[in-house]
């Protein structure tokens, strides 16, 4: 009885371990991510960061590896933005996200609790928070696809969120490696303004990133 029991179980773990290795895939740096983790998240919390403040943000997670976090603080009646970019990828089943603008990287355990909610805990942040544990739930937002309609800057769809050209420029170093710069003009599309980057990548092929400027556009 123990024997069949015993074969029950390593039956169990295998089925496991066999749906959930269908989910991690490695990247070309030797990396891994979890696949069920990419695409187009929103959360929000208060007062875990500092006392009185409410946080929102949307985050994509790229099946390559990079991210574009859009964070909204609100404290006092007075709102910011900030947007970070990045790379994130799983280790030792753990959730790493690395900060482009920081050079720091937050770690977190990560449970998936169904396809359109995953839920954080702080491991390591590099941030001081009002909180000694951290726990969150990014959402799937309901328009997002995991793969390659995540927002990559190919596309007006897929337009990068920026607040400044610095942060173009930025992104364009970070996310195409070689790159040489051709040309930039300024779009519209569906009554928004774009700044779409023209460039040359070191194989000789052409590729544009496309930006949203509206953040900041005709306000200076």
């Amino acid at each position: 009885m123990k024997l069949i029991t015993n074969y029950i179980a390593i039956i169990f773990c295998s089925i496991i371990l066999i749906s959930c290795g269908n989910t991690i895939s490695t990247l070309s740096n030797g990396k891994q991510i979890d696949s069920r983790l990419a695409g187009e998240w929103t959360g929000s919390e208060t007062d875990n960061q500092i006392e009185g403040m409410k946080k929102e943000w949307v985050m994509t997670r790229n099946n390559d590896g990079t991210f574009v976090l859009d964070f909204t603080f609100t404290k006092d009646g007075e709102t910011n933005k900030t947007i970070e970019t990045g790379n994130w990828w799983i280790q030792d089943g753990k959730f790493y996200e690395a900060h482009s603008e920081s050079g720091l990287t937050d770690i977190y355990t990560y449970q998936v609790l169904d396809k359109n909610q995953i839920k954080f805990k702080s491991v390591n942040i590099s941030i001081g928070m009002n909180k000694e544990s951290y726990e969150f739930i990014d959402t799937r937002k309901a328009s997002a696809k995991v793969g390659n309609s995540t927002k990559d800057g190919s596309s007006y769809e897929k337009a990068i969120k920026v607040k400044s050209v610095a942060d173009e420029y930025k992104y364009v170093k970070e996310h195409c490696e070689g790159c040489q710069m051709g040309s930039q003009s300024l779009s519209e599309y569906k009554g928004k303004m774009y700044d779409v980057l023209h460039l040359k990548k070191s194989d000789g092929s052409d590729v544009s990133y496309y930006f949203d400027i509206n953040s900041f556009y005709g306000k200076w």
